[in-house]
């Protein structure tokens, strides 16, 4: 067993989920995903941090695009409470957490950025879910534009410009699961040589 935090960012269709539970099951970690607290918040559910799920398409969804634009009017965004609660699974270490804020709150952690042209996340999301090319772009265009304005708005960093975070900007575009899988572990080996961590 591998003793980090590591964390993976990327927007919609990047495959920071897909990638999460690769690597996890790779490293015999735990892997938490923040989008299964978020929800269980949301909608006012029991939290479980030991059994979470990535709601794959749920947030593309019609459904899950308002429960997304509703929670942008709250005066405390349900996303608040939600990072608190994986802040604490990250700082208790041995565990993989894919996370659209994370890395910019996060003190620890092999922080992994997972990056994708819009058309190719599009296509991914659109083949995902069973819906037109055209529909997928205008939800990722969405989410992308409205969470990096929630962040901003709650934390003041810019999830689209404030990359020094990152120890890797890994491209996944035109890449095998396979590739990317192991171009993640790849840097995870180079930082548990340097045991390089982060203080913000």
């Amino acid at each position: 067993m591998y003793d980090k935090t590591i964390i993976i960012f990327g927007f919609s269709g990047s495959g920071k989920s897909t990638s999460a539970n690769e690597v996890g099951k790779t490293l015999k970690l735990r892997v938490v995903h923040p989008s299964s607290i978020l929800r269980n918040i949301i909608e006012k559910k029991e939290v479980d941090t030991k059994h979470t799920t990535h709601n794959e398409g749920f947030w593309e969804s019609r459904e899950g695009m308002k429960m997304f634009m509703d929670r942008l009017n709250e005066k405390v965004p349900p996303d608040v409470i939600s990072d608190r609660i994986i802040l604490r699974e990250a700082e208790k270490g041995n565990v993989v957490i894919d996370s659209w804020s994370l890395p910019w709150i996060a003190r620890k952690g092999i922080k992994i950025y997972l990056k994708a042209d819009i058309t190719t996340r599009a296509k991914r999301v659109a083949a995902r879910d069973g819906i037109s090319y055209e529909s997928a772009l205008n939800a990722v265009r969405i989410k992308d534009k409205e969470t990096r304005r929630l962040f901003k708005k709650v934390y003041g960093f810019d999830i689209k410009m404030d990359l020094k975070v990152f120890d890797s900007i890994i491209s996944t575009d035109g890449k095998s699961r396979k590739e990317v899988i192991g171009e993640i572990i790849n840097v995870i080996g180079i930082n548990k040589v340097s045991g390089k961590s982060h203080t913000l």
